[in-house]
């Protein structure tokens, strides 16, 4: 029985399985997203509840994936500020078009403002703050007549990516990815912790979005399976395992961060697997863009198209638009970008070069 390791060096550590998996759960969250901004909030609860877990899964599968692939390309790199570079390179550039153009485009066709008050707003003014993580949801007079007047609901998980990335460049700081024993044994105790201490505050409404600390914990899993990549199995019985026990716990609240190691190797399992290539890959990595630009087009398109408020209608036409977004912030923002990225780690490394030679090591 192969274990992740040598599961992915089958595919010589490059299987298609996370590029699928990237898509899909991308396109899944534009069709729930499709629910909410057609009917509301209320809808999902009152006919998808059996469905919560399914949809529960869905985020956090996203951070599983993130901390797997992020925390091998940490180790490869064995340099922290190269890492930071990377992922810094990888999200911002995209985010900041997404939120220019939310703002001066998308926001400022679809305001009931006139454009100079538009323009003048503080809401506006306070909205480019996205570009640094502070999430700000509205624009002024923007989707005021929909179920809800959010532009990028879908933003709310920036600020946990950057915990995320905080979490991991603390443990490559304290040498733990060095002791993945270590390393899980603590997550396994944080865990129970967090869990008990679920049973002693009110978590509020358990509704279909999961919690920010839930997403952080699978990204951690993703890394823990990442530090024992030699010694876990990709084994199908475990898959079946981990399915059952995931929506197990994902029926109640307090269940979450025990789903998160399930949710994880789930993933993880998908990622692993060497599918055959197909067109969907084709585009190269559009997960990104749909992701950004999916809530704000739904939202549009809600607004725009009054006769195609159905779900079905709403995610159809949202997702096309979405792909072209999402394709072309591949080529001509995310690509372009990553194909200069050396440009950037080398100043980086001087950089950092520079500062560690002002204190020399005393032998």
């Amino acid at each position: 029985m192969l274990t992740l390791q040598q599961t992915s060096a089958l595919s010589n550590h490059r299987p298609t399985g996370f590029d699928y998996l990237r898509v899909v759960l991308a396109v899944c969250i534009v069709a729930w997203h499709s629910i909410s901004i057609c009917y509301g909030s209320e809808f999902e609860a009152r006919y998808f509840l059996p469905m919560r877990p399914l949809v529960l899964f869905l985020v956090p599968s996203f951070f599983a994936l993130s901390g797997f692939l992020v925390a091998g390309s940490l180790f490869r790199t064995n340099h922290l500020p190269t890492f930071m570079t990377l992922r810094v390179l990888r999200i911002f550039p995209a985010l900041c078009c997404e939120v220019v153009i939310s703002a001066l485009i998308i926001g400022a066709t679809l305001t009931t403002l006139p454009i100079k008050e538009y323009l003048a707003s503080p809401m506006l003014h306070s909205y480019f703050l996205n570009v640094l993580g502070i999430i700000h949801y509205t624009l002024p007079g923007v989707f005021a007549g929909n179920h809800t007047d959010s532009v990028n609901g879908q933003l709310w998980t920036i600020p946990y990516e950057l915990e995320c990335y905080i979490a991991i460049a603390v443990l490559y700081v304290l040498t733990l990815h060095r002791r993945p024993r270590v390393f899980v044994a603590l997550l396994v105790v944080l865990t129970v912790l967090a869990t008990a201490r679920g049973f002693t505050k009110d978590l509020g409404d358990f509704n279909f979005k999961p919690s920010g600390r839930f997403a952080v914990w699978a990204f951690l899993w993703g890394v823990a399976l990442y530090t024992l990549r030699e010694k876990i199995t990709h084994n199908k019985f475990a898959l079946v395992a981990c399915v059952a026990f995931a929506w197990l716990m994902l029926q109640w609240r307090e269940g979450e961060y025990f789903a998160a190691p399930a949710i994880a190797y789930i993933t993880i399992y998908i990622g692993l697997i060497d599918f055959k290539k197909s067109f969907v890959l084709w585009a190269g990595d559009i997960s990104y863009g749909i992701y950004l630009y999916g809530f704000a087009i739904q939202q549009a398109v809600y607004q725009i198209l009054p006769d195609f408020r159905a779900w079905h209608e709403n995610f159809i036409i949202s997702l096309s638009v979405a792909c072209v977004f999402g394709y072309l912030s591949w080529t001509f923002i995310e690509s372009k970008v990553m194909d200069r990225k050396n440009v950037a780690i080398q100043f980086v490394k001087s950089f950092s070069d520079r500062i560690v030679s002002v204190f020399p090591s005393r032998t």
